[in-house]
């Protein structure tokens, strides 16, 4: 935050500091001089105008700590943005449209709504529906950020259709939704948030006569494939495998009531 004041001394400094190349050799070095930060966001009903400064969003850390003001229309949070995709986080919901922000610069950017989510409006009203995490991450080879929902087709239609999964991507480049073709060719779980690492996101599969297995989507490439199957025995309830980012490296945990592999 204190660099970001310096912008103002010259059109020069405000290009250099604004620039990728910068930002990306001042977050290495924060890194190595102290340890990682840690974001705490709380929900609120209340405007951004009547909410007090400080039951707000701070970051916690070796820092000094501040308050940034962001508007709260999602209530879900995705996974992994804070380290993996350079302090920017993403929140989502159902019916609200989705909030890309960096709470250290205070700039956010609010996403319209994908086609699964007016179709999730419509089918709402029938019954209960799918609702998977939105992934959030960035192509690692052209520095860009991505939104991407995937989700199963079998609540949108009919059974006898071969379509399984949509895929939607939002590129900040282009500031709109678009679908990814061909998209997965296996269900997923609804249980989890997709996870970030290292210019992909993961999911977990749903298969009904085997463990699951961990699908990666490339956000350069756009493709799908099959990492490995889960190693845990069958038969294996959903909700209680976690995925999650470790060290810089990808970690699936299978709780058990006795223990946790």
């Amino acid at each position: 935050m204190p660099l970001l004041r310096f912008r103002s001394v010259s059109k020069k400094w405000k290009l250099t500091i604004e620039s990728q190349r910068f930002g990306q050799r001042h977050l290495i070095r924060r890194k190595q001089l102290r340890g990682p930060d840690v974001l705490i966001l709380s929900h609120s009903t209340l405007s951004l105008e009547d909410e007090p400064l400080d039951d707000r969003i701070f970051g916690l850390g070796t820092s000094i700590v501040w308050t940034v003001k962001l508007p709260n229309t999602c209530d879900m949070y995705c996974h992994g943005t804070c380290e993996s995709c350079d302090g920017l986080f993403c929140t989502f919901g159902i019916y609200s449209p989705s909030v890309v922000a960096n709470p250290a610069t205070g700039w956010y950017r609010i996403l319209p709504l994908s086609n699964y989510q007016h179709l999730c409006q419509t089918y709402m009203r029938e019954g209960y529906v799918d609702f998977p995490g939105l992934g959030f991450g960035r192509d690692k080879l052209r520095g860009t950020f991505k939104a991407v929902w995937l989700y199963n087709a079998s609540w949108f239609v009919p059974k006898q259709d071969k379509v399984v999964t949509y895929c939607e991507v939002f590129d900040f480049t282009t500031k709109a939704w678009r679908y990814v073709v061909p998209s997965s060719p296996y269900r997923i779980t609804d249980y989890y948030k997709p996870v970030h690492l290292d210019g992909s996101l993961y999911w977990f599969t749903e298969c009904d006569d085997e463990p699951p297995m961990v699908r990666s989507f490339d956000l350069h490439t756009e493709t799908f494939q099959v990492i490995c199957k889960a190693p845990f025995a069958h038969p294996w309830d959903p909700g209680h495998l976690t995925m999650c980012i470790l060290d810089d490296r990808l970690c699936v945990s299978d709780q058990r009531k006795d223990f946790t592999k």
